[in-house]
């Protein structure tokens, strides 16, 4: 009996509301020529425009000029009972507002035609009363309209992907058809992408758009609007797309800022557009040098840090391309080891500092598929490492042995704060977190380590000029944010994994962090100076493997391009904490050094660190417990050798070098550094049988090469020879 009585009070409501918006007409400006919808950069320079169709102008069809597969299949999708409510459903929005409730969460929406049609003419109305507001809407245009108008208006305004407002638009950029033309399957699709164009159309996912097209046909099937065999001929024609046209600046950027805010007749974007075209230009060529390496896409982001505002956005390596309508800048990919700098920082807030020792040493891990070992990138251990060597050299092992202290749910939730939010729980990617098992955008990651630009301080990103500044949220402390960025940007610190005069070495201070997915099918550099954030991802969409492209190799030269581009003239250093001084340490314990320590080292710390016990002499170490096995398998020596023989300690063997071809030759030169027995006297050095130093203690020198190519390392000391070491000198060309 309540039922009943519960129907019978909203039908009452309903009725009220129909009568009262009989004396309410809707107002002329729902209807006026908004054809033309413009996207601008920060100076007003057109981006992309597009067209919305109204009456006497763009693309504008009357129903008539409409296939009726469109309109059945917009009436099966969208409202069945079209025809027969007042401009809002109460049989509808209770089934859908039962199933939300059931499903505690939207998944299904309970509104008309009729709503849609006044929200796309009226505006979207957001809060707790947006629904009222737009059944009330609803209900003033069925007094106004006609249901047939309702239609048209709604077909010849509303979004249906690829820079297409309206039926016709969208019949022409996806099928080359005019909207009179479409077939049953082309209709279909067209319907079924209505709820999320930007993400469902099958010019970005063919696949999602194949899936909703067939959902559509089989709404028609069940309210009878298309026979069983009708559909199944439907489900089979092949989908045969237009080749999508590019926008000339910025498409990825311009697509998505137009379907966020789909009522904005002109978005003033932070866009630079001439910075835009160069970056564009950038990607290009730089394409171009990988295609040998089976690279068919790039992404780039550039952020200022002061404002947040995204100054340049490319999505891909061209719209023409396999797969170029993706958007790379905000497509899900996995990190590689793009997050470590977020685990060091956590690392570095809980009492720890760049002189810890971090165990690089083989540990299996049990896990729910069976044991892990996690290895480094060079298959090799290094025993201990100094935290600064490890963060700066992206070994695997040791980032492993801190996200286990750390714990994964404290990292989770850090990242989180950045704007990094996980789709999964912590523990479903476990330690594998760090190692890239979750899967971030460029956008998102970018922005993130413009909050370590600041010192430590996130601020959302910008897209529009309108947008304000944004809260901002400590996430770091500044030291810990100021010893990551030092760190990061300490060219000797990757000298074991990176060599030399590579494309994270910027003429000016620069910090970056590389990262490379599994099987080579992501690659990643992003990197800032005070002023500046610049990401780049390299890779193929449909995750293919790279041909052994890294991130110094694929993502480095082109982030070093872009960053040079922004960065022109500026010499910005970062900013020194004033708790911190400039300490010597024991390079391999990281403790206060003794006169037994043969290499020291200097480190920025805020107080001195407790005296080194490693070393009983200088040339013996006594290992702690957990190094013992390791320093015995790998004959570890710590700067000298009791045995008598000697090594080159640097370069290693198989290191890789760059020159920079903007710098002077005479600018780039190389450590050459020795392991040497006690008492040993004189060191000669040479580079392909010619001898470029002859040196006593502690027989350290710097190798100047001429040119790009390969190099053979001798070193001979006493008379004493070392196994001899080659090397790669490369570069963008080869210099003579």
């Amino acid at each position: 009996m309540a039922k009943h009585r519960t129907k019978g009070v909203g039908v009452l409501a309903a009725l009220g509301l129909a009568l009262v918006a009989l004396m309410w007409p809707v107002p002329d400006a729902w209807f006026q020529d908004v054809s033309t919808r413009t996207v601008v950069d920060r100076r007003g320079r057109v981006l992309a425009e597009a067209v919305v169709p109204s009456r006497g102008r763009g693309t504008w069809v009357e129903l008539d000029d409409i296939a009726p597969e469109v309109v059945d299949a917009l009436l099966a999708a969208e409202d069945d009972r079209f025809f027969s409510h007042i401009g809002i459903d109460l049989r509808a929005l209770a089934r859908a507002t039962s199933a939300n409730l059931r499903a505690r969460r939207v998944v299904q929406g309970g509104s008309t035609l009729s709503q849609q049609t006044a929200r796309l003419l009226a505006g979207r109305s957001g809060g707790w009363t947006g629904k009222a507001v737009e059944g009330w809407r609803a209900l003033r245009l069925e007094r106004t309209l006609e249901k047939e108008d309702i239609l048209t208006w709604y077909l010849n305004r509303a979004y249906f992907g690829a820079n297409s407002w309206g039926i016709e638009a969208a019949a022409r950029a996806t099928f080359d058809e005019s909207a009179a033309g479409l077939s049953l399957a082309e209709a279909a699709t067209l319907v079924g992408v209505l709820p999320a164009p930007s993400r469902l159309h099958p010019h970005r996912d063919r696949a999602s758009a194949l899936s909703v097209r067939d959902r559509v046909l089989d709404r028609m099937l069940a309210t009878k609007r298309r026979t069983s065999q009708e559909i199944r001929d439907a489900k089979a024609e092949p989908m045969e797309l237009r080749t999508p046209h590019r926008d000339p600046i910025a498409p990825h950027f311009s697509r998505h800022l137009l379907g966020m805010y789909p009522s904005e007749q002109v978005l003033s974007t932070t866009l630079d557009g001439g910075l835009q075209e160069q970056v564009e230009a950038q990607v290009t060529a730089h394409l171009s040098e990988l295609r040998n390496k089976d690279v068919d896409h790039a992404a780039v982001v550039v952020i200022e840090v002061e404002t947040g505002a995204v100054r340049a956005w490319v999505g891909s390596g061209g719209l023409d391309e396999v797969d170029g309508h993706v958007d790379g800048a905000r497509a899900l990919r996995s990190p590689g080891s793009s997050l470590k700098p977020f685990l060091y920082g956590l690392a570095f807030e809980a009492g720890g500092t760049p002189a810890d020792v971090v165990a690089d040493i083989p540990k299996a891990y049990q896990t729910s598929h069976g044991t892990w070992t996690p290895a480094n990138y060079s298959g090799r251990f290094h025993g201990p490492v100094r935290a600064r060597e490890a963060l700066a050299c992206s070994f695997n092992v040791p980032a492993v042995v801190l996200l286990e202290q750390v714990g994964v749910a404290t990292l989770a939730s850090r990242l989180g704060a950045l704007g990094l939010d996980l789709p999964e729980r912590p523990a479903h990617y476990g330690l594998g977190l760090i190692l890239g098992d979750a899967e971030v955008s460029l956008g998102a990651l970018t922005n993130a380590y413009a909050a370590l630009a600041r010192g430590g301080v996130y601020r959302p990103m910008r897209r529009l000029t309108s947008d304000p500044m944004g809260e901002e949220v400590r996430v770091f402390e500044p030291r810990a944010s100021w010893w990551i960025t030092d760190i990061l940007s300490d060219r000797d610190a990757r000298l074991r994994a990176f060599g030399r005069y590579g494309p994270l070495e910027r003429p000016y201070p620069a910090a970056a962090k590389t990262g490379t997915s599994t099987g080579f099918r992501d690659n990643w550099t992003v990197g800032y100076t005070p002023s500046w954030v610049v990401g780049v991802w390299v890779g193929n969409f449909d995750s293919r493997p790279m041909g052994d492209v890294s991130g110094v190799t694929g993502a480095g030269p082109l982030w070093g391009e872009v960053m040079d581009l922004v960065s022109s003239g500026q010499h910005q250093a970062f900013p020194l904490p004033t708790d911190l001084e400039n300490r010597s340490i024991c390079a391999l314990s990281g403790g206060a050094p003794t006169e037994s320590c043969p290499i020291v080292i200097d480190e920025w710390l805020q107080s001195p660190a407790a005296p080194c016990v490693w070393h009983k002499t200088e040339c013996e170490v006594d290992w702690p417990s957990e190094f013992a096995a390791w320093a015995a398998e790998a004959d570890a020596g710590s700067g000298c050798r009791t045995a008598g023989e000697v090594a080159i300690a640097s370069p290693g063997a198989g290191a890789t070098f760059y020159l920079d071809p903007r710098l002077p030759l005479e600018r780039q030169r190389i450590p050459l550094r020795a392991l040497a027995p006690a008492g040993a006297r004189r060191a000669e050095w040479r580079v392909d049988g010619q001898v470029v130093a002859s040196i006593g203690r502690p027989f350290e020198t710097l190798w100047r090469p001429n040119s790009a190519g390969q190099y053979k390392i001798d070193l001979r000391i006493d008379g004493r020879d070392a196994p001899s070491v080659d090397v790669w000198v490369g570069g963008i060309q080869e210099q003579r």
